[in-house]
């Protein structure tokens, strides 16, 4: 069932900020088997369910999850999230898309939820799956919602991934918008497009310390060395689509004058073979295709080109601090996730994240002070909570023995992990909650290779329900 409940939220178009047919469908699958359903005017959807019998007088759990999905695809696909549904395909064991992300971030844990209200069949406590909208883009459903009309004590976070492990805490973060002024001067009548392709990209709350390239990092790298040799203005830019997701792909065009043509492309593929050694065990796919064009292009000053190259140059990318405590745990970090130009300026998304208001705080001013020396403005939004880790938790306790009743000789793993969940907000709003994250082997989320271990979702639900069971 879980599988066809998956498949089923996948042709419901549901990019953030468009989730109210997927709303819609939640309504209307709670209110066709007989049970209470509350929608809120952000669209976001509780769902009730009563104990079983038996099971009447134990404390009431949550279950949650959220049913928007990081909208990513390759430049070649077509797909438009606005009104087409994923293709999920299996292959080899895993389902993944076509040439987009496949949204079981957090498709899995939605589908889990809906199997367990679809299942007469099952022992539990009171049950409230709570259905988030907005959470790829800065936890807004959450945050939002109005809690009085819950009364659960313990709460299981669907929004993980790993299997084996137990999600234990997470980190704060919030958003930051970097707008750049552009001032159109010139007329060139070549143009040199520049295109990054072949990055890895990646979660920014998963993937930030592995070394990956950066497409707009690459693209001002290859911009401050061309500037330095050549008279090259900037025209236009584009590049990624979430402010969460490692940059995979960037377009920039520049304009120049004929006699530096030969030269000028002899350039790029220089540094185009730096870069390519510089990142050869992270991102040993890096390329920068390129094609010239006879065609005149708007473009601001060579000085201006340097100052924006300058800015994207300086602005933080990667981690800053790691746990010393907690075995590969990033603590601080910062993305660009996407950067677009109009007519009036450079648009740069920003994601930082730190589980400590102060740290936060520090990152944000370090953006600040870059943005006062590069002619730019910055602002931030959408902050969210971190979730710090309680030692004790009898939730936590009934997860891990759960697993290796399942798995003998086998024992669950206590992870911390950077990336921000709606968890911190819940513990915020609900003091009194017991928390803890499960979730399936998923791998490469927010890119267009996201994939689902089956077997593992597979597992993973039966873990849930035996879960539920001894609660």
């Amino acid at each position: 069932m879980i599988r066809k409940f998956f498949e089923e939220i996948s042709q419901i178009p549901r990019a953030s900020f468009n989730e109210q047919a997927i709303s819609d469908y939640l309504v209307d699958f709670g209110q066709k088997r007989g049970l209470r359903v509350i929608q809120d005017d952000k669209k976001n959807v509780i769902i009730f369910k009563g104990a079983t019998t038996g099971y009447e007088d134990h404390p009431t759990v949550m279950l949650q999850s959220h049913i928007d999905m990081v909208a990513e695809k390759n430049q070649d696909s077509h797909h438009d999230f606005e009104s087409d549904p994923i293709e999920v395909i299996e292959q080899d064991g895993w389902l993944v898309a076509n040439k987009t992300t496949l949204g079981a971030d957090d498709g899995a844990g939605v589908a889990y939820m809906l199997a367990i209200l679809d299942d007469n069949n099952l022992s539990h406590p009171a049950l409230e799956c709570v259905f988030t909208v907005e959470e790829e883009v800065g936890m807004g459903g959450a945050i939002s919602l109005d809690t009085s009309v819950l009364q659960a004590q313990k709460l299981i976070g669907l929004d993980s991934s790993g299997e084996k492990s137990v999600t234990i805490s997470s980190s704060g973060g919030n958003r930051g918008e970097v707008t750049y002024p552009l001032k159109f001067e010139k007329t060139h009548k070549h143009q040199l497009v520049l295109k990054v392709r072949g990055l890895k990209g990646g979660h920014s709350g998963v993937e930030i310390d592995q070394e990956r390239a950066n497409a707009a990092k690459v693209v001002s790298d290859v911009i401050i060395h061309l500037t330095k040799q050549f008279n090259v203005a900037f025209s236009s830019i584009e590049g990624g689509l979430k402010d969460n997701a490692i940059m995979r792909e960037c377009d920039v065009v520049l304009g120049f004058k004929e006699e530096e043509k030969h030269s000028l492309i002899q350039s790029v593929l220089e540094i185009e073979k730096n870069l390519q050694e510089m990142y050869v065990e992270g991102d040993p796919g890096l390329r920068i295709d390129y094609e010239v064009i006879d065609k005149d292009c708007y473009t601001i000053s060579v000085d201006a080109t340097k100052e924006l190259a300058k800015l994207l140059s300086l602005l933080p990318y990667g981690y800053f601090q790691k746990s010393l405590v907690i075995k590969d745990l990033v603590i601080a970090s910062a993305n660009i996730g996407r950067i677009e130009s109009n007519d009036h300026q450079v648009t740069i998304g920003l994601s930082m994240r730190a589980p400590h208001s102060f740290t936060l705080a520090q990152i944000n001013q370090k953006v600040e002070i870059i943005c006062s020396l590069c002619n730019s403005h910055v602002h931030f939004s959408s902050g969210y909570p971190g979730w710090v880790y309680e030692a004790d938790s009898p939730l936590r306790d009934v997860i891990t023995e759960v697993y290796s009743e399942l798995h003998p000789g086998s024992e669950m793993e206590l992870e911390a992990t950077h990336g921000g969940l709606e968890l911190g907000v819940w513990k915020e709003k609900m003091p009194q909650l017991d928390i803890a994250a499960i979730g399936p082997i998923m791998e490469d989320i927010h890119t267009p290779d996201e994939r689902l271990l089956l077997s593992s979702f597979y597992r993973t639900y039966e873990h849930l329900v035996k879960v539920l069971e001894r609660l």
